[in-house]
């Protein structure tokens, strides 16, 4: 049995740390750095955009229905904005998936943007994930101007504005 003293420094305790876990990768708030290999063995440094252009991150998993719908979405952004500045990125949150699961999903939606296998749940962890698909897109100054669960409609206004300085 737990001693009373000891129960109220555990809730204290995580009341305290409640407020700053939620706030973090919320709108407004900056992107979490990141940098990995993608499914194609390509480096790549989430770091070295940030200030230089908006993002658009994509959580997703092979199992999820929603998030095969979303990538033709994600396809048409990308082809309309990639070129013009706008950096893409998709990142498998690695629950109840594999590797293998993730590429054949790559290759069967023709996903067109770099993909990122999180096994460990450290990336999906510090976004705070919680459901999938997730999007999140930030302006090219590295903070959050969008997150939910579907695809933004990216008017050349929206553009304009994220690319602002």
């Amino acid at each position: 049995m737990r001693h009373p003293l000891m129960n109220s420094l555990l809730l204290l305790a995580l009341l305290l740390l409640l407020p700053n876990a939620t706030a973090a990768a919320q709108l407004g708030q900056p992107l979490i750095p990141f940098r990995g290999v993608d499914l194609n063995g390509q480096p790549y440094d989430v770091q070295a955009f940030i200030g230089n252009k908006p993002i658009v991150l994509v959580f997703w998993a092979s199992w999820c229905p929603v998030c095969r719908d979303e990538v033709p979405k994600v396809n048409q952004l990308a082809a309309k904005y990639q070129a013009r500045g706008m950096e893409f990125l998709s990142v498998n949150i690695g629950a109840n998936d594999s590797v293998e699961r993730a590429q054949a999903f790559v290759r069967k939606t023709g996903m067109t943007y770099p993909t990122y296998f999180d096994g460990s749940g450290v990336i999906s962890q510090k976004y705070r994930i919680q459901g999938v698909p997730t999007v999140i897109v930030s302006d090219r100054h590295g903070i959050i101007r969008f997150r939910n669960f579907a695809t933004p409609n990216i008017s050349e206004a929206n553009f304009a504005a994220l690319m602002a300085d």
